[in-house]
C-alpha cells in the first residue's frame, strides 16, 4: 500500500489505534470531531485495505495507568485494532515522513 492512498484523517486514526488500542467508531468520531457515519466509513475502508481488523470475542480488557487497574467490559460495538499490516505500514510511514501528531488530551478515553 502506498502512503498517498490514505487521507490525513485515516493516518491519524491509524495512529490513534496504535496508541489507544481497540476502539469503536462512535468514540473515534467523538475524538476527531467527525460524524458517526464518516468514522464508520473510514473504519470500514481501513478494514477492507487490511490495515485494521475487528476484535473477536465479547469481552474486552482495558488497562489503565492508574495503579495498573484493569477494567473488563462487555463489547456493545464493533471494535477495531491495528492489524499486523497496519502496524508495519504505520512504522514505515513514520520512518519516511515523520511522526503523526494527534494532540490527544488526557484523559484519553478510559
Amino acid at each position: 500500500m502506498r502512503s498517498d492512498e490514505l487521507t490525513e484523517i485515516e493516518l491519524k486514526i491509524l495512529k490513534y489505534h496504535k496508541i489507544m488500542g481497540a476502539d469503536y467508531s462512535k468514540l473515534v468520531s467523538h475524538r476527531f470531531g467527525l460524524k458517526l457515519c464518516e468514522a464508520m466509513k473510514i473504519h470500514q475502508d481501513l478494514f477492507e485495505k487490511g490495515l485494521l481488523e475487528k476484535v473477536s470475542g465479547r469481552i474486552i480488557d482495558y488497562h489503565t495507568n492508574v495503579k495498573r487497574m484493569k477494567t473488563v467490559k462487555h463489547r456493545n460495538h464493533t471494535y477495531y485494532v491495528l492489524s499486523r499490516e497496519g502496524k508495519l505500514f504505520l512504522r514505515e510511514y513514520e520512518q519516511n515522513f515523520g511522526e503523526i501528531d494527534l494532540d490527544l488530551k488526557y484523559p484519553y478515553k478510559r
